[in-house]
């Protein structure tokens, strides 16, 4: 096999991948339709999106990310960058005079993601093709298309960030495999610093990309360049979107869920004694391990005693009773072994494919092109790791497991095209299917095993229902009553704003704390006690749809508490029952 040989020999067929893209596009548009010509896009942080994207639009200041329609009157922060909204609003200021409002909307939630669903697919073809071959290019552009951790992101209005982490994660991969360093090294620098602003969760595979060449240049590595201008980009990025997008600057508060001035302290001081370190080379290495060490010491220093309410992470100090009742909840940040098996097996699909593939083309590769997979294999198996512990790393770890699988595909290609015995030629073939779409040969497995947690008929109609009860459209009736504040579910805030003109106490983003702690402690107090909180806070709805899952904890845990009581049909005095709206969504007016 000709693993790394081919390296700016080989072109990939452009036309091809573009014509697979389109057809891959206009799919997921047919499919989405639902989401797409209701503007609901696929869960509340695409609905939130929406909303802050028209305030933009609307006037509210580029510095100001607050969403005055939650949490009234002061408002509810919101961690979120403008940056990720950028391209959207471009296109609907653009579109706007010529297909209204609404349709703008449309056609910029469909471009963005589809667009940077070619842009992934195109970036992870061509490393694959530096890596190994033209072939190889091809299935890594064809696993891409097909995957269901990738898409699942990156689908017609999933317009909030995750697609650009994506993005940014397989844009600084590439970098790794760039001949020109100083060109490789500032667009690495760029992409990490672009990845932290749009949310730290890229922190753990920013410190590998730096674990990993840091090692490299103490080691004597001929990576000394590159580590030099990755520092010196990243440093100066970080801090143009930092001052570019905080109107407060390095008096803004601390927080652990973005770029603080803690951080900035901390990336200040590393860079204060890698850039001069890596720019003079010293040629001991022991210099340069003391070095690396200091600078990674003295940020973390610097980071624990300015922020030591961070140690925990984005949410480290988190109030007990929200973490109680809604974090701990929210299964896409917690560790596989905490989803529903069938769910972890098929996400974990492309992981499984690319692990298998690492470990059969390493017992074949030597030299060089061994050389390259150690390096694809480092940040797979970092990437494994993660998604162990967050199951939502799970797309980004999916994403650089891609070219592996799709260098192991062109070697069996390869196989199949000099074998003569049938047998064999029909095994290659099989085995190549089940590499490129790796969910479909899961989920066809997981379909013939025996499940013991099957929902019941009358479960499977709650959800059914439930769905149906949440769904824009549903939400959209809502509107039909005076304007008003409303108290609903986490998940259905976010709709009501999206969908009507009305106001929400609050939603599922973590910043809004204390309204979330008075919006827990309404369902789970006495109505008495409730009854004082909603006057408090001037809600004058409530609007549920009754099989929430949200609303069955409360059920489950609080039987005295304000849902538990309306479940069972007692209506305090101080509700007055507005009977139902939409689909199922039922609504009472505070007197």
């Amino acid at each position: 096999m000709n693993f790394g040989t081919q390296i700016g020999r080989e072109r990939l067929p452009v036309r091809l991948l573009a014509m697979l893209w389109l057809l891959v596009s206009a799919a997921l548009i047919w499919s989405s339709w639902p989401q797409v010509g209701t503007l609901a896009g696929w869960d509340p942080d695409d609905e939130l999106r929406l909303v802050q994207l028209r305030d933009f639009l609307n006037g509210q200041s580029w510095f100001d990310t607050t969403q005055y329609r939650m949490n009234r009157p002061n408002g509810a922060p919101i961690h979120w960058s403008r940056l990720v909204e950028v391209p959207l609003a471009l296109l609907i200021l653009l579109l706007r005079p010529l297909m209204g409002q609404m349709w703008a909307e449309i056609a910029a939630g469909i471009a963005v993601p589809l667009l940077l669903l070619g842009w992934i697919s195109y970036m992870l073809a061509r490393i694959a093709t530096q890596i190994s071959s033209r072939e190889a290019g091809v299935a890594a552009a064809l696993i891409t298309l097909s995957s269901g951790a990738l898409l699942l992101q990156l689908r017609p209005m999933r317009i909030d960030h995750h697609g650009w982490q994506i993005a940014m994660a397989v844009l600084a991969l590439s970098t790794l495999f760039r001949a020109d360093v100083r060109k490789a090294g500032i667009v690495l620098g760029l992409a990490m610093a672009v990845w932290l602003h749009i949310s730290l969760e890229g922190a753990p595979m920013t410190a590998a990309f730096f674990l990993f060449l840091g090692f490299g240049w103490v080691r004597g590595s001929a990576v000394q360049g590159r580590l030099f201008w990755t520092i010196t980009s990243f440093t100066v990025c970080t801090v143009l979107l930092f001052f570019g997008t905080q109107a407060q600057g390095l008096y803004a508060d601390t927080y652990c869920d973005t770029i603080s001035p803690p951080h900035m302290f901390g990336i200040a001081s590393a860079a204060f004694i890698m850039i001069p370190a890596t720019y003079l080379q010293p040629d001991r290495w022991e210099i340069r391990l003391a070095a690396a060490a200091l600078a990674g010491g003295l940020a973390l220093v610097l980071l624990l005693s300015m922020a030591p309410q961070c140690v925990g992470g984005a949410f480290g100090g988190m109030d007990p009773l929200v973490r109680t009742y809604w974090y701990s909840n929210v299964t896409e940040g917690l560790p596989i072994w905490h989803q529903p098996w069938r769910v972890a097996l098929n996400l974990s699909a492309g992981l499984v494919a690319g692990t298998i593939s690492w470990f059969l083309l390493s017992a074949r590769l030597r030299g060089e092109p061994r050389r390259q997979l150690a390096t694809m294999g480092f940040f797979v198996f970092f990437g494994v790791l993660l998604s162990l512990l967050v199951v939502r790393t799970i797309s980004v770890a999916t994403a650089f497991a891609i070219p592996v699988t799709a260098s192991f595909i062109a070697l069996l290609f390869r196989q199949y095209r000099q074998a003569k015995v049938p047998a064999r030629r029909i095994g290659l073939i099989a085995a190549i299917l089940v590499l490129l779409v790796p969910g479909a040969a899961i989920s066809s497995l997981i379909r013939i095993l025996p499940d013991g947690a099957n929902d019941s008929t009358a479960e499977a109609k709650n959800k059914a229902a439930d769905a149906l009860c949440q769904s824009a459209l549903s939400i959209r009736a809502l509107g039909s009553l005076p304007k008003g504040n409303f108290l609903s579910t986490f998940d259905m805030g976010p709709t009501i704003l999206a969908q009507t003109p009305h106001s929400v106490l609050a939603s599922s983003h973590h910043r809004n704390e204390q309204a979330m702690h008075d919006h827990i402690q309404i369902f789970r107090s006495s109505p008495d006690t409730s009854h004082q909180l909603l006057k408090a806070r001037g809600i004058d709805y409530l609007a549920l749809c009754p099989a929430e899952t949200e609303l069955a904890i409360y059920a489950r845990k609080d039987p005295g508490g304000l849902w538990a009581q309306l479940a069972k049909g007692k209506i305090p005095q101080w509700l007055e029952p507005l009977g139902s709206r939409g689909k199922g969504i039922k609504v009472w007016r505070v007197r």
